[in-house]
């Protein structure tokens, strides 16, 4: 296992801070089910980490158990894939005596693509209660690790996460910054258009206010660490220059290339903004259940 320098393998560290009976292994298969499953099945306690890290997920696959729970039920191993994605989590117990174990952290080994890793991690900390990173009993996490895992200590560690979430914070920060010059242009080009047959300067001015009021959606939600919110504001932007930029000619409502609008195919969001209905978190199979 690697550190985050890598490109293509990321390990990290996290403390879980509560676990419920909210689920199961399926015995035949070795597959992670909801508690309610009927079949010959063991409990498992998932853990806050891993339950937001797989729902957080984009359409992962189902996980497998690597290593099924023993008496202890929050001791477990399991790995999923994401498209590009692969992910081990090792539920460990770090303190404790014997049945009375009250520390347990989860390594988490990432396979993928950097940019996936940065913005899972970044939706995973936003999730999170308290920081991954920070551990209820720091000097048995410190030999925990120094016995695992000798090449990873507290202060790396930390800063692994830290560095992760940076990256794709300020990823999000260069895409606003594009949104925002590519605003300045269309509106100069708006502003020095003359009558265009299909376009409306009028409507082009619409849309370009639209743009900039999206665009602080943007910026705030970056700001709370809402990246969806900021995604669909992006996506908001740029639908709003495609109508205003005249050289499309596609915002008159007699023209035929007018985008349509449908109020049957839009709802409101949490931030206030216009987005598609269909625009829900696909929900992960048999992880119904929050552990929050």
């Amino acid at each position: 296992m690697a550190g985050v320098s890598s490109a293509e393998n990321m390990v990290l560290i996290g403390q879980v801070r509560n676990a419920k009976a909210n689920h199961c292994v399926e015995l035949a298969t070795k597959l992670l089910r909801n508690k309610n499953f009927p079949g010959d099945r063991k409990i498992v306690y998932l853990g806050d980490v891993a339950s937001s890290l797989l729902n957080q997920m984009e359409s992962p696959e189902t996980p497998e158990f690597l290593e099924l729970p023993g008496y202890n039920e929050q001791k477990w191993k399991l790995k999923t894939t994401s498209g590009p994605l692969e992910i081990t989590i090792l539920s460990d117990s770090y303190w404790g005596f014997g049945l009375f174990n009250s520390g347990y952290l989860n390594i988490i080994e990432m396979n993928g693509p950097r940019h996936i890793i940065s913005r899972l991690i970044f939706d995973l900390a936003a999730s999170s209660a308290g920081h991954p990173w920070q551990f209820k009993h720091m000097n048995s996490a410190t030999k925990y690790l120094r016995k695992k895992i000798m090449h990873i200590n507290l202060k790396t560690n930390e800063a692994n996460w830290k560095e992760l979430i940076s990256e794709c914070k300020e990823n999000y920060n260069e895409t606003i910054h594009m949104m925002s010059g590519a605003i300045e242009k269309i509106e100069t080009k708006v502003n020095s258009a003359g009558e265009i047959n299909g376009w409306s300067k009028d409507k082009a001015k619409v849309s370009i206010a639209s743009a900039k009021f999206d665009l602080n959606i943007a910026i705030e939600a970056l700001a709370d660490s809402n990246v969806p919110s900021v995604e669909r504001a992006i996506a908001r932007i740029e639908a709003n220059l495609i109508e205003a930029d005249p050289e499309n000619a596609m915002n008159d409502e007699d023209s035929e290339y007018t985008i349509e609008k449908s109020l049957e195919t839009i709802g409101f969001d949490e931030d206030l903004v216009i987005k598609s209905i269909d625009d829900e978190t696909i929900p992960l199979i048999d992880l119904t259940s929050s552990e929050e």
